[in-house]
């Protein structure tokens, strides 16, 4: 009836417990009991829940203190017949140990059984449903602030509270309201409430008996949401009218939070080329459920590899991909209408009849494509000053002949000037800079391949290196394409996209004929 690779846990009360992965699988509930019925047996399906804790002094630190699904190992006490058992949860296989367990999907398909709802559904479900979610996206119980706290505990009055916890549609129980009273993080909000239990409530027999044990038990227990729960059911007139207005305030602060969380979270990726991740992963994880119907979440990994630039034409994108000949990721510029075939191509999940894809996701986050980081002004004129006063020489035509030489490589992506610039030091001033004159005209240029600036140290105009340099450079200076030579590699011809800056501290660093252009020496 199930697979080998679950985990299986024999409860106290002789029941079952089988684990598996849930794999994007979208459940009716959190909760779904007696869900399917098979072979006579009634099985419920429950979404594991945490509850963790946190220290003050850091965080970021937490330890996991509550488990909402009962493990293997654990045990309670429980009155029979007068006498107190311990009763114990026993783990049946290995399966902590286990890697990959099955997914709730392949066992339900089994049985031909399927409880799954549509995305739609859920979508629906979710804006339909009532206030007062307790479980955040992490897993963990969500709290409240102190004005919906303080409301909570307002309410609760004139009520019958019992002592045995039934379902709180059904009646009050102490448990329950001792556990949404130490839930509440204002300690003195809390401590009136406590105080006040008894006073302006009815506690039944049972209840008072057991009200130190109940309060050990919820405060092991804490959940602040339960309180609004119980408000719902015993209190209706005042939980309309006080406490939903507020709950409604309450969420929309933390849905505009969470906008605002996600986006800070998402516009700290820049594009790495050491980093593996490509489209092809994101493909990946599409396959996997990874993304869990969260288009803030392929967003946040579509950053890693996309990027808006402005071009002459517009806006092109700049994209990473995995170049086989190279072994290694490099960058491409695609127009948008590349971009959009490729991402269209990445379906993410079904929506009703409408399939979405990886480009909805960068629609609708596109203002985080574009997004220009923050510039230091300081660095800039420092920029511009050594431009002006050291490589012109306050020569303001010479000055603004470099200017529009730069800018019109940043703004013109995969556009050439066609020219290159010299820069001519003194002897005895150390040129070294990025790339060696070799790595641009000599047998492996590699180093330029995609690249739209290299600048080039210590030109070589004597002996035999002269003329080829010369012709080197007017083609790398004007042509479209250039053949690529790396060790260990077939050669290849790509796009060529560089403009050059030569720094050099020879008298005659090269041979400029009469109808040259391509060179600017300052």
């Amino acid at each position: 009836m199930l697979p080998a690779n679950v985990g299986l846990v024999k409860t106290a009360h002789g029941g079952l417990y089988a684990y598996c992965n849930k794999n994007g699988y979208i459940l009716p509930a959190n909760r779904c009991v007696k869900c399917i019925i098979v072979d006579n047996i009634e099985i419920d399906i429950f979404g594991q829940m945490f509850k963790h804790k946190e220290y003050s002094e850091d965080p970021e630190q937490q330890e996991l203190i509550q488990n909402r699904i009962v493990g293997p190992n654990s045990s309670f006490r429980e009155t029979r017949n007068i006498k107190r058992e311990t009763l114990k949860y026993e783990a049946i296989n290995d399966w902590a140990n286990m890697t990959h367990l099955s997914s709730l999907k392949d066992i339900l398909d089994k049985w031909n059984v399927d409880i799954e709802i549509s995305y739609a559904e859920y979508i629906e479900k979710k804006q339909k449903r009532e206030f007062g979610q307790q479980i955040t996206d992490d897993g963990t119980i969500d709290k409240i602030n102190d004005e919906l706290a303080q409301a909570s505990i307002d309410g609760l009055k004139n009520l019958t509270i019992h002592n045995y916890p039934q379902a709180i549609a059904m009646e009050v129980s102490l448990l329950s309201v001792f556990s949404g009273l130490y839930g509440i993080t204002n300690e003195k909000i809390r401590a009136e409430e406590i105080a006040n239990i008894r006073q302006y409530n009815k506690l039944t027999a049972n209840a008072e008996k057991n009200y130190r044990q109940a309060a050990f038990n919820g405060e092991r227990k804490p959940n602040p949401c339960i309180l609004t729960k119980v408000l719902r059911y015993h209190n209706k007139d005042y939980y309309e009218q006080s406490i939903k207005p507020l709950l409604k305030k309450y969420y929309e602060v933390k849905k505009q939070q969470k906008i605002s969380d996600t986006v800070q979270q998402i516009e700290k990726h820049e594009i790495d080329l050491k980093d593996p991740f490509t489209l092809i992963d994101v493909s990946s994880k599409v396959l996997n459920g990874k993304f869990e119907n969260k288009l803030e979440l392929v967003a946040q990994d579509l950053l890693k590899v996309i990027k808006v630039v402005l071009c002459q034409n517009g806006r092109c994108y700049v994209i990473k991909e995995y170049d086989c000949l190279r072994n290694s990721n490099t960058i491409h510029y695609k127009n948008k209408s590349a971009i959009n075939d490729q991402l269209h191509s990445i379906r993410l999940w079904q929506d009703g009849k409408k399939h979405i894809t990886a480009i909805d996701a960068l629609e609708q986050y596109h203002s985080l494509f574009e997004k220009i980081e923050e510039v230091d002004q300081t660095k800039i004129e420092q920029l511009l000053g050594l431009a002006k006063d050291t490589i012109a020489a306050n020569d303001e035509l010479i000055y603004e002949y470099l200017l529009n030489w730069y800018v019109y490589v940043i703004q013109n992506v995969g556009k050439k000037t066609e020219t290159s610039i010299i820069l001519q030091g003194l002897q005895g001033y150390s040129s070294k800079n990025i790339t060696d004159i070799d790595d641009i005209v000599g047998k492996f240029n590699a180093a330029i391949e995609n690249k739209m600036l290299a600048i080039a140290n210590e030109m070589k105009n004597f002996g035999e290196s002269r003329m080829p340099n010369m012709d080197a450079l007017k083609s790398i200076n004007t042509e479209n394409s250039f053949i690529v030579n790396e060790k260990y590699i077939p050669k290849h011809e790509v796009e060529n996209v560089v403009n050059t800056i030569i720094v050099t501290n020879h008298v005659f660093p090269v041979k400029i004929e009469n109808s040259y252009r391509r060179y600017a020496r300052d």
